[in-house]
C-alpha cells in the first residue's frame, strides 16, 4: 500500500553525477515523510546549464557524502516499497549508473513512471510535464528542487490511485495494462511498459584472443578509445587488446578504465588544451585517485611486439 517518490539532480552529463536526490515516502495514499540530501558529484564537475537549471554549484556539494554513503544510509529505505519517478528512465539510470560506478551490488526494486501513468489517467491534459500536472492540481511547485519535485510525484500518484479507486499502483499499472519495471541483480534492468532492456550495448564481435600475454601492460586491463587512429581503424586496435587477454570498452568511459588511447591528432591537440569529452571525464577520475593513463597512439602500438 505504500511508495516512494524519487527524482534526481545532476551535475554534468553523466548520468554518475547526482548532486541531489529527493524523496517522498507514501503509506496508504498520505505522505508521512519527505528527505532531501546533497550529494558531491562524480565526476566533481559542473556544467553552467545544470547549475541554472536546479541552482545547485560546487560550494554546497564540496563536503557533501558521496553517492555510495548515501546510498548506504538510505537503501533499507528505498528498498521497502516500490519507487516512483516523473520521467523514471531519467531517475531510474541515474540510480543504477552510481550503484554501478561505485561496485554496490544491483537491489531488487519495482518501479513506476508518473509521467507514463499520468497519461492515462488523465486524458485529454495539455501537457504531462510535472510543472503542468502541478498547475492543475494546485502543487506548490518548486521545480528543480529534487524533494520538491518528488513531493509533486508522489501527490500526481495519489490524486491518480483517488481517481482510477485503486489502492495501489500495481492495481492501476494492472488497470493501464502497463508492465511495471523491475531492477533485479539476475535480470538487470527492464523498462516501464516492456520487458526490453533499457539500454543495450553495441555489440563489436571480437575474435577469441589469439596470444594471451600475461606480461603485457593491457593483459586484463580495461581499454578505452577516443579520436581517430590513422595506423589501423579502432576495431583492429580494440582486438589486438583483446588478443593479449585485455578488455576494451567500445562506448562510455568509466572509472573501471586502466587505458584511454587517443588518436594521433587528437592527442597532439591534447597537448594543446584540447579535450573530449572521454578525456574529462577520464582527468576527473583521476583527479579523484583511480589510476587510468592516458596515452597516445604510438605509445599504445609501442605496447605490441608485432
Amino acid at each position: 500500500m505504500g511508495f516512494i517518490a524519487i527524482d534526481f539532480e545532476t551535475a554534468n552529463d553523466k548520468k554518475t553525477s547526482s548532486c541531489s536526490i529527493g524523496l517522498a515516502v507514501v503509506e496508504n495514499q498520505e505522505i508521512i515523510d519527505t528527505q532531501h540530501h546533497l550529494i558531491q558529484p562524480f565526476p566533481n564537475y559542473y556544467f553552467d546549464k545544470n547549475i541554472s537549471i536546479h541552482g545547485i554549484t560546487p560550494e554546497m556539494t564540496f563536503d557533501a557524502p558521496t553517492f555510495d554513503n548515501v546510498w548506504g544510509d538510505l537503501s533499507n529505505l528505498l528498498t521497502k516499497y516500490p519507487l516512483v519517478a516523473h520521467n523514471a528512465g531519467f531517475d531510474m539510470n541515474v540510480l543504477l549508473s552510481s550503484l554501478q560506478v561505485y561496485g554496490t551490488h544491483l537491489p531488487s526494486i519495482s518501479f513506476f513512471c508518473s509521467l507514463v501513468m499520468a497519461r492515462k489517467a488523465f486524458p485529454g491534459l495539455p501537457s504531462y510535464g510535472l510543472a503542468n500536472l502541478s498547475r492543475h492540481f494546485d502543487i506548490q511547485l518548486n521545480h528543480h528542487n529534487a524533494e520538491s519535485d518528488a513531493m509533486a510525484s508522489a501527490i500526481i500518484c495519489i490524486e491518480m490511485l483517488k481517481e482510477h479507486g485503486c489502492d495501489s499502483l500495481d492495481q492501476l499499472s494492472n488497470k493501464f495494462n502497463h508492465k511495471i519495471g523491475n531492477v533485479s541483480s539476475d535480470n538487470g534492468y527492464s523498462s516501464y511498459g516492456s520487458g526490453r532492456p533499457y539500454k543495450k550495448r553495441k555489440e563489436y564481435g571480437f575474435s577469441a584472443p589469439k596470444n594471451v600475454d600475461p606480461k603485457n601492460r593491457f593483459y586484463k586491463k580495461s581499454v578505452c578509445f577516443t579520436g581517430r587512429l590513422t595506423e589501423m581503424n579502432r576495431k583492429t586496435a580494440m582486438q589486438k587488446v583483446v588478443n593479449i587477454g585485455g578488455y576494451v570498452i567500445p562506448e562510455q568511459i568509466s572509472p573501471q578504465t586502466d587505458f584511454l588511447v587517443v588518436g594521433k591528432q587528437d592527442y597532439k591537440k591534447y597537448g594543446e588544451g584540447f579535450k573530449s569529452t572521454k578525456i574529462r571525464h577520464a582527468e576527473a577520475y583521476a583527479e579523484q585517485g583511480f589510476p587510468i593513463f592516458i596515452m597516445g597512439e604510438n605509445e599504445f602500438l609501442m605496447s605490441f611486439d608485432d
